[in-house]
């Protein structure tokens, strides 16, 4: 089921039993760039791995910074854009699996036991650095790469590499919570798509709640409340958010001046910017950037 409001891109051709993924027979690969075009989501399990680059990706309103080598693994009808922050656009292969087609064979009672087939009632991260899991980074490549290569016997291979980097990416799921108010999050994220793809694009200019409620053709009260339940924030808030997430992530490149990290983040000042940053996480940008590896 595709949601209307948002956009469908890395459209990939109707996959069967016998061709479960998407691209077959070649590596794909992907440069986000700093303008990113629209949320969006599909009906299958969409993995990858970057190897190299920085940027931020965002999966159902929650803002995930990386930096270097990492996966990323973004189940059926999770909302998600991935955006580079620097010139130099970050380096990322992607595959597509229907994987009801491609466990056709393995026993249904043997794949309910994974916790992705419920993934709806945990939560985990969707984007995993390769300094915290480098078995996890080369599981994801080694399944892109049998896909590419489609030699003998491919299938039974990336069959039993999906549900291993599956039972993998399980381990980290904790806490199952209630699904109460799971369907009504996602309405009010695909209600929101347009003026997320809106903010994703121009968080590091200026933004006014006038600008957003003109976008989201919504009142000022109906714009916070629909952000509040369906994100966790206020319109303004996520921009912050997004901002400083930006700048952290700068911060990682110790040649960037401190005032340029703010200018490119979006700030006009930077006792604005040190506010922001400090509020959100707990250091100034200076200590931030000493840190940094």
């Amino acid at each position: 089921m595709q949601i209307e409001s948002l956009a469908k891109i890395f459209d990939t051709t109707e996959m069967s039993v016998k061709h479960p993924f998407s691209p077959e027979g070649f590596l794909f690969t992907y440069y986000p760039n700093e303008n990113p075009s629209n949320v969006h989501y599909h009906d299958f399990l969409e993995i990858g791995y970057c190897e190299s680059g920085a940027g931020l990706f965002i999966v159902d309103g929650e803002i995930i910074p990386f930096n270097g080598k990492c996966v990323s693994i973004i189940y059926e009808g999770q909302i998600h854009i991935a955006k580079s922050i620097t010139p130099e656009k970050s380096l990322w292969h992607f595959l597509y699996i229907d994987l009801e087609k491609l466990f056709y064979k393995v026993d249904p009672v043997e794949l309910k036991a994974l916790k992705c087939t419920q993934y709806a009632f945990y939560t985990f991260p969707n984007i995993i650095h390769y300094q915290d899991d480098p078995a996890l980074y080369h599981m994801v490549s080694e399944v892109m790469a049998e896909c590419a290569a489609c030699q003998e016997n491919y299938l039974a291979v990336v069959r039993g590499l999906v549900f291993a980097v599956l039972v993998h990416h399980g381990r980290y799921m904790q806490h199952p919570h209630s699904r109460a108010g799971t369907a009504e999050k996602t309405f009010l994220l695909s209600e929101l798509s347009e003026l997320l793809s809106y903010i994703s694009r121009h968080y590091t200019e200026d933004i006014t709640i006038e600008d957003l409620c003109g976008v989201s053709n919504m009142s000022k009260s109906t714009l916070q409340r629909k952000m509040t339940a369906g994100i966790g924030y206020s319109p303004l808030q996520y921009v912050q958010r997004l901002r400083t997430s930006h700048a952290a992530v700068l911060l990682q490149d110790k040649s960037i001046p401190i005032t340029e990290v703010a200018t490119r983040s979006g700030y006009n000042s930077i006792s604005s910017f040190n506010r922001c940053f400090i509020n959100r996480f707990g250091v100034s940008p200076t200590q931030w950037q000493k840190n940094a590896n």
